[in-house]
């Protein structure tokens, strides 16, 4: 497993569909839902595979100089419990700081 920074536009759409599998279409929420405004300025988090699948994903944007949210963290029904998301979040975190 490895964690990057999507870049490409294959990436991309690999870590939307991600968020939306997990954290949107469980309660029928339409594609687009998994994106906000914040997207285009946030730090996103990727962990693939060998393969360059997505496993899990999260974001994190600023509110303030002194302030930033980790949002939409999603792991792969498959790959939870696994300890990505604590990977996805530590490395999150230390961008924050």
């Amino acid at each position: 497993m490895q964690l990057i920074e999507p870049a490409s536009a294959a990436e991309f759409k690999q870590y939307y569909d991600l968020r939306w599998k997990i954290l949107r279409a469980p309660w029928n929420q339409p594609r687009g839902s998994e994106r906000d405004d914040l997207d285009a300025n946030s730090i996103h988090i990727m962990a693939i595979d060998a393969n360059n699948a997505a496993l899990g994903v999260g974001r994190l944007h600023f509110n303030s100089i002194s302030e930033a949210q980790i949002r939409f963290m999603a792991i792969d029904v498959g790959h939870q419990r696994r300890g990505i998301g604590t990977l996805i979040l530590q490395t999150l975190e230390s961008r924050g700081l």
